[in-house]
């Protein structure tokens, strides 16, 4: 029986501990496979100083994956970790992974700072996994690799002999060719890619920056590119080339050293949220919601008061936009002083990777940023009352929460404020909405650069590099009639129950599986002469 090997850097255990990552949490909650084995980092770091450390892994069993409907058989998952080395957790982690490529993907190359020996223990590294799956793999077993942290797996195992089909998903954006060009190692590592069968990216436009970096890359390796449909394509020039990429299941046959005919599949599967499991975690809310409180809202234009609650929840990451988001929120009080006293930003937000020098900047930032607003709108002898004893500009909380309690906070919430510079599709703004209350249901606050926005126009889009958008944006979401508030929410919640996370998986799992493939004779590609240039 084919199993589904999954492997990403790090791994979301059967306990119920809460995690911060929301890949490890996506992962755990879409592994629908009746055999799955997952393979990863299990957190830890071990300062071995015996040579003879050989990343043992541990096993770990659990019959039935919780949170998954099981009426179809049993589900069973096979947990398979091991500890990092200092060594390689600081050049492979700390190092190549995100000094290099973390920001390389999110268009700060100014961060980066590069090693020959980080390099060299990122590639240690994924042929550390990709020995670990040469022992365990059977014919039938299909490979699905995520993230950043492994885009070399797939080279190390045809270099081991692996021949199963391996899928590659890219959770964070994919950038365009001039952030690749400024990358040494990029040619390596694009032509380490090419070795996978399926490349996935969380967008269109990261679908479309994908071909441009393949075909400028492995110009030389490719015979042929093809759509899955049998669209006849000419790319002789670059603008025959852009109307390739806006199509859809874009196929390369690639001559690679290990294979003279390998074919590449490069698409996007935006990812999408459980909308359904959500939904129940704040029933009982909903449930709660007095008949008098709904019908006191029910008229179209009805505007909520100034003492409204807006939720942001973020990693602390320069992707994702916290400083500007503070300057924004510091412009609007000052500008709006009637919500002073009343209106409030609860942020969420979790350090992490403090070993990274830019981090460690960014977590002291934000930190400063907080108190500085805290104390300037610190309510006044001459103000303060009863109902401003408590209040604060910005509520803080480094904690990580549960998944339960998150969504019961976006729902008691007003306005949830994604303020992304560059994201590959950020699933807060997603959860936010499907955890909203249908008969009083709160905005969404959404910048354009993340991937997100593509499918969330109904959302108030702003530009978080633009202070002015961001200061309107949150004006409009304070005020926005109950009616309108409805209309799009409605939107979005369609939206997001026909592109969910069960629909994520199944159109990537199609496509590794190769299931149009059999269901379609595509036997001879459109064979078509690519440009020199």
């Amino acid at each position: 029986m084919s199993r589904l090997i999954v492997l990403s850097n790090r791994v979301k255990m059967p306990d119920k501990n809460p995690m911060a990552g929301g890949l490890a949490i996506a992962l755990q909650d879409v592994l629908m496979e009746k055999s799955v084995i997952w393979i990863g980092w299990n957190g830890e770091i071990v300062n071995i100083l015996d040579d003879d450390f050989s990343n043992e892994f541990s096993i770990t069993k659990q019959a039935v994956l919780s949170g998954i409907d099981i009426s179809q058989g049993k589900t069973s998952i096979t947990y398979m970790t091991t500890a990092f080395t200092t060594e390689q957790y600081q050049q492979f982690y700390c190092g190549f992974a995100n000094n290099v490529l973390w920001p390389l993907l999110h268009e700060r190359p100014d961060l980066i700072h590069e090693t020959p020996e980080d390099y060299t223990g990122y590639q240690e590294v994924n042929r550390l996994f990709a020995k670990q799956l040469r022992k365990i793999i059977k014919p039938d077993d299909v490979i699905w690799v995520h993230d950043y942290h492994f885009l070399s797996v797939a080279y190390h195992c045809r270099q081991l002999g692996i021949h199963n089909r391996i899928g590659f998903f890219l959770h964070i954006p994919f950038v365009s060719l001039p952030f690749w060009q400024s990358l040494d190692k990029s040619d390596e590592l694009i032509r380490h890619l090419a070795h996978y069968d399926v490349l996935g990216t969380q967008t269109h436009q990261g679908r479309a920056n994908c071909l441009a970096v393949c075909r400028y890359y492995l110009t030389d390796k490719i015979l042929a590119v093809c759509s899955l449909e049998l669209s006849p394509i000419n790319v002789l020039h670059d603008k025959h080339a852009a109307s390739l990429y806006e199509s859809s299941d874009v196929q390369l046959l690639l001559n690679l050293d290990l294979k003279s005919q390998h074919s590449l599949v490069v698409n996007a599967y935006p990812i999408g949220v459980n909308v359904e499991r959500i939904q129940q975690q704040v029933s009982h809310l909903s449930a709660q919601c007095s008949v008098q409180y709904v019908k006191a809202h029910q008229s179209k234009k009805s505007i909520k008061s100034n003492a409204q609650q807006i939720i942001a929840v973020d990693r602390i990451d320069y992707s994702k936009g916290l400083l500007k988001r503070f300057s924004a929120y510091r412009n609007f009080l000052q500008q709006n002083p009637s919500y002073q006293n009343q209106l409030k930003l609860l942020q969420i937000a979790c350090p992490s990777r403090l070993d990274v020098p830019a981090y460690q900047r960014l977590h002291h930032d934000v930190k400063t940023a907080v108190n500085d607003i805290n104390q300037q709108f610190m309510p006044s002898k001459y103000t303060k009352d009863a109902s401003t004893d408590n209040w604060q500009a910005i509520n803080y909380d480094e904690s990580v929460i549960s998944h339960e309690t998150l969504m019961t906070m976006f729902w008691q919430s007003d306005i949830g404020w994604v303020n992304s510079l560059k994201d590959g599709m950020n699933l807060v703004a997603k959860e936010y909405i499907a955890a909203q209350n249908p008969d009083n249901p709160g905005v969404l606050l959404l910048s354009r650069y993340a991937g997100a926005a593509a499918q969330m126009q109904a959302a108030v889009i702003i530009d978080p590099h633009q202070p002015k958008s961001m200061t309107d944006g949150l004006g409009i979401a304070l005020t926005m009639p109950l009616g309108e508030r409805q209309s799009r929410y409605q939107s979005l919640l369609q939206g997001l129950q026909k592109d969910n996370l069960q629909a994520w998986q199944q159109s990537f799992l199609d496509d590794l599986y190769d299931v149009k493939r059999r269901q379609t004779d595509i036997s001879k590609p459109v064979t078509v002469q690519m440009s020199d240039s």
